[in-house]
């Protein structure tokens, strides 16, 4: 297990700055593992660099589940102990990018289907796997673009989500709206202001608006979906936050231009277009209070879900994970967004997961890690999870 998580770490699949050769070998290795276990593969790809797995393998079973996942990593930034694409293993942790986001999951997986086969026994549902190459930078070539194309592939009583987090059945997701406002003026001399119009001192005036509906939103609580542990709150609630901004080019001169971004997460019971409608009243308002000449657009946009947690399957996995770590655990929302926010709203199925993103595990950021005890423990999850045995 630990071998072949460590071929999958040194290779640089950062999907944002794709390298072809990269993306092919990873992808050759993961099938090769799926096809040494009899499953069916097959590949698609909606652009060359990124190429979807997809393997499946009939039990003879009534249901059928889809697990899901992604082996494309974010640029490794900086801030690194050791190489980012080179693993090392300290204190019980490998060190890599991608280690838990989200390859470790397909280790685990992958280890869990050879040892219920070692053990000569057989899964209680139909599998099937769907591995992406795009997840981190949307996915439009990968889930959307094979969604689309291949809607048949999708047919599943239920979808498990790998790379989530070990604090509890995830059974739901925030949903993401991002936003960019661009606020024009009349470029000009500094020393002449009154000749000018400053669209960044505009920008700042609309940027201060959006904090206060920032605030606002902090008081927006979900009545049904308990957030992973946190400093905030013990249920989900909405996070606004400016994320770029952009004017100006000289010391010396008043810009005529302005960019602002904006990313808003909302708890899983709020309806986006609702609050995309009620957000663009607001924007106006704005406008109108500062005299901006301020354009606003919408952009990546993923609807938040909460799937029931009495549902058969959540149960099932909630037993599962009980009986492996021997402790109790919750259902819990995810604050981020997955692939199980697009697949719930355009399938309609239901959504869960468990996987090995410790909360200190630094995904995204440098020294980014996977316990191998965690490794394990997923591993040992899903097998009891595909075990014949119910609660």
């Amino acid at each position: 297990m630990l071998e072949l998580l460590k071929k999958l770490v040194s290779l640089r699949t950062v999907s944002l700055s794709p390298e072809k050769e990269e993306f092919e070998k990873a992808c050759s290795l993961i099938l090769r593992e799926l096809q040494a276990l009899g499953f069916e593969t097959k590949t698609f790809s909606f652009k060359e660099e990124f190429p979807i797995i997809y393997a499946q393998k009939d039990f003879g079973k009534e249901k059928t589940i889809a697990f899901v996942t992604h082996y494309d990593v974010v640029p490794p930034g900086e801030g690194w102990n050791t190489e980012p694409f080179t693993p090392v293993i300290k204190d019980g942790k490998l060190f890599a990018r991608g280690a838990s986001d989200a390859k470790a999951g397909i280790v685990a997986f992958i280890h869990a289907i050879k040892e219920i086969f070692a053990e000569r026994k057989k899964p209680c549902y139909n599998i099937k796997f769907f591995c992406f190459a795009d997840e981190e930078i949307g996915g439009e070539y990968g889930i959307k673009a094979l969604a689309k194309e291949k809607a048949k592939l999708f047919e599943a009583n239920a979808f498990y989500i790998l790379d989530c987090s070990t604090e509890g059945v995830e059974i739901g997701a925030s949903g993401a709206l991002s936003g960019k406002i661009v606020v024009r003026g009349k470029p000009g001399h500094s020393a002449y202001p009154f000749k000018c119009d400053n669209a960044l001192e505009k920008a700042v005036l609309i940027a201060k608006k959006l904090m206060d509906f920032g605030k606002e939103e902090r008081k927006r609580i979900s009545r049904l979906a308990i957030a992973p542990k946190n400093p905030v709150s013990e249920k989900v609630w909405n996070r606004f936050s400016i994320t770029v901004f952009h004017s100006g080019t000289k010391s010396n001169i008043i810009p005529g231009y302005a960019e602002l971004r904006f990313n808003w997460r909302l708890v899983p019971e709020e309806r986006l277009e609702e609050r995309k409608k009620e957000f663009r009243e607001f924007f106006e308002k704005i406008k109108e209070e500062t005299q901006a000449n301020a354009k606003l657009s919408f952009f990546s946009e993923h609807e938040g879900y909460l799937t029931e947690e009495n549902n058969e399957f959540v149960q099932k996995l909630k037993y599962a994970i009980e009986k492996v770590k021997r402790e109790k655990v919750q259902c819990i929302c995810e604050l981020g967004a997955t692939d199980g926010n697009f697949i719930y709203s355009v399938f309609k199925k239901p959504v869960f997961g468990f996987g090995p993103i410790d909360s200190d595990a630094n995904i995204h950021g440098a020294n980014e890690f996977v316990r191998l005890s965690t490794l394990e423990l997923v591993k040992n999850v899903i097998k009891e999870f595909l075990a014949e045995n119910k609660k």
